[in-house]
């Protein structure tokens, strides 16, 4: 099979927002759906997707720092976060995803960049940092709790009613966080330790 890493184009917003959505059902990296193609405003950014046979199979986004810290975890120089990375889970075992970082890590060095930070929330896609040996560089927790009472009173003073919160702590943290609120178990909404790797070239 051949298989083609190039550009996103403006015409390949349908396909390519159908394709992120398949591969949302199969994964835990994103804490909400879009509905638009993000656009990245103000920022100079690394926007590719995989083709095969005429169609969109996999897809990345890397979104690239103004200012050192502005959406990284490390401060030591500005780099880019990357926002969207996947692939359709029936082309499994090409090499989709390992292309797609190299493809990212040329347009970055392009742009100037010479680091690449991914966050997941995905345990299979936490595995596959792994295995292609980025590094790891920080953890947390992300999770919802029903509001304490004196919050939501806080909020409903003002007609506004809270539904939960949502909330990240380290995991050092994270028994304490359990024991005190009431977080939220099931699924969708249950709560997941989020990975950050880093590449540096």
């Amino acid at each position: 099979m051949d298989i083609e890493i190039r550009e996103y184009r403006p015409q390949d917003e349908q396909e390519w927002l159908r394709v992120h959505a398949i591969i949302m059902t199969i994964s835990h990296a994103w804490n909400y759906c879009i509905q638009e193609r993000p656009a990245y405003e103000d920022h100079v950014s690394t926007r590719l997707v995989a083709v095969a046979e005429g169609r969109i199979i996999g897809l990345t986004d890397a979104q690239y720092e103004n200012r050192s810290g502005e959406f990284c975890f490390l401060k030591d120089s500005c780099g880019g976060y990357v926002l969207e990375f996947g692939r359709l889970p029936e082309f499994a075992g090409h090499n989709i995803g390992k292309r797609l970082i190299d493809a990212t890590i040329a347009d970055a060095r392009r742009n100037g960049f010479h680091r690449l930070e991914y966050w997941t929330q995905d345990r299979a896609a936490q595995r596959f940092y792994r295995r292609i040996g980025l590094k790891e560089i920080g953890r947390h927790y992300r999770f919802r709790a029903r509001a304490p009472q004196e919050a939501a009173d806080c909020f409903l003073r003002d007609r506004v009613g809270i539904e939960y919160v949502y909330g990240v702590c380290l995991p050092e943290e994270w028994p304490l966080v359990k024991r005190k609120y009431d977080i939220i178990e099931k699924h969708p909404l249950e709560p997941h330790l989020c990975v950050g790797y880093e590449i540096r070239f």
